[in-house]
């Protein structure tokens, strides 16, 4: 009988959570060791993705704190507009420190659902797994079918399930969900200027190697002419290697 009831309990929990419709999912964000605490909104037709907390070398919590207000007050975070098939997040363009709002596409990412491997858990959860190549990065992924919202850490989307782990194959770059809270109705306000100044993904990539290659230019010419030959990867440290 309790195994009759555990059943019927567990094939409800997609219908409950439809029936909450959003889901908030804090993640433990790791860039070449340095970790930030992240929190995802998602109420499946948008979601914000943005830093909670930064954990560096001798940073104390009265600095963590202000970075954290000076964020909200200056609306850092990444929004996915599911409807428009769009996701906006600030930059500021490399040299001329210019503000600006890059608008990317949604679902460009190509997964292959690794129907070979058997599915494990994370956080109590079934998941199974996923891999892409990502702007010049493999990435190996950990969803939750159970959870049926499309929707995930950074740029990451597209899965029938919301992304619980993803991570580089070379372990540079990592997101792990840390803790997963059902909510109803999530309040998802995004600033006005997210919908002004915009410029496409490619154009900006574009322009911020033109920037780059000058400044590198304006660089090498204040080395000895022996040195002036010298070359840097700067791809190496970034999450999307098309810079």
């Amino acid at each position: 009988m309790k195994k009759y009831v555990i059943v019927i309990l567990l094939s409800l929990l997609p219908r409950m959570f439809l029936a909450q419709n959003g889901i908030i999912v804090t993640y433990e964000e790791n860039q070449f060791g340095n970790t930030n605490t992240m929190r995802l909104t998602s109420n499946g037709e948008m979601s914000i993705y943005k830093m909670m907390a930064r954990k560096e070398r001798q940073q104390n919590p009265a600095q963590v704190m202000r970075a954290i207000q000076e964020m909200d007050k200056n609306a850092i975070y990444l929004v996915k507009l599911f409807k428009d098939n769009k996701i906006l997040y600030p930059a500021i363009r490399v040299f001329d420190r210019k503000k600006e709002i890059i608008s990317d596409s949604l679902n460009s990412i190509k997964w292959k659902i690794m129907s070979n491997i058997p599915p494990t858990k994370y956080l109590g959860r079934k998941v199974k797994i996923a891999k892409c190549r990502f702007r010049e990065r493999n990435y190996i992924a950990y969803y939750c079918p159970d959870i049926p919202i499309s929707d995930g850490p950074f740029k990451f989307n597209g899965l029938p399930g919301i992304i619980l782990k993803i991570e580089t194959d070379d372990h540079m770059f990592s997101f792990s969900a840390t803790k997963i809270e059902f909510v109803e109705n999530p309040q998802i306000n995004i600033a006005p200027k997210y919908f002004s100044n915009q410029i496409p993904f490619w154009a900006y990539v574009k322009l911020a190697k033109k920037e780059m290659a000058e400044n590198y230019k304006q660089f090498l010419s204040t080395l000895p002419p022996d040195q002036r030959n010298t070359k840097f990867d700067v791809k190496i440290d970034r999450l999307e290697m098309v810079f």
